[in-house]
């Protein structure tokens, strides 16, 4: 997916789960869990040794659903990178920016969404042509960076990731300095409910934070 797109659904839709398990069981009831819940945007982390295989079994399973968008994050190379687009991935996220990979992905007409700490990384992610950055991790840098990236740099489109919780508070605090959506991990999924297998209690909480954000003001 091309990022004028991905960026488009971020707006639309403000919340984009980041999520990895082992199991591939676990990852396919929580994204379903999630899609139920509104979400149409996912990130899967590339952690541990089976990511690949297991995204390919996920992205497999979610195949007729073409309103929902998977993207994989955790990639620090165009290597990698190509492995999951061609798996199925429609968008790439990395925890810093990486210039090959972006070069990558801008060639391949695949959003890259690479993380930044930095105004000087800012700017070196927009001399590389990307149109969103990530804050990462957001809730060391704070939402104060993020209104001054939106000062100097109105154009690009943010989403912080790291911290954020499913409040109105937390998200308030930075769609209120002018991002695009947040990504939430471990504050949004309840790892109790999903080691006990209530993906219907995780589908309930996807969807109030879910409407929460659709309340914000912005």
């Amino acid at each position: 997916m091309d990022t004028k797109n991905f960026i488009k659904l971020t707006e639309d839709h403000k919340i984009v789960p980041v999520f990895f398990n082992e199991n591939s069981d676990v990852v396919i009831k929580t994204i379903q869990a999630s899609y139920n819940g509104g979400v149409r945007i996912f990130e899967f982390v590339n952690r541990g040794t089976n990511g690949l295989e297991t995204f390919k079994k996920v992205s497999k399973h979610f195949s007729d659903l073409t309103d929902l968008i998977l993207g994989v994050g955790t990639i620090y190379d165009s290597q990698t990178a190509q492995t999951f687009i061609e798996s199925g991935a429609q968008f790439i996220v990395s925890p810093g920016l990486v210039i090959e990979l972006g070069e990558y992905c801008k060639e391949s007409n695949i959003a890259y969404i690479p993380g930044v700490a930095t105004i000087t990384e800012t700017i070196t992610a927009m001399h590389l042509g990307c149109e969103m950055i990530k804050i990462f991790p957001a809730n060391v840098i704070g939402s104060a960076f993020a209104k001054a990236v939106k000062s100097v740099m109105p154009h690009l489109a943010i989403m912080p990731t790291g911290g954020v919780e499913p409040t109105s508070d937390s998200m308030g605090e930075w769609f209120n300095a002018g991002v695009n959506c947040v990504g939430m991990g471990s504050q949004l999924f309840d790892k109790k409910k999903i080691s006990s297998g209530d993906f219907e209690g995780l589908e309930k909480d996807i969807s109030i934070a879910v409407e929460v954000a659709k309340t914000i003001n912005m």
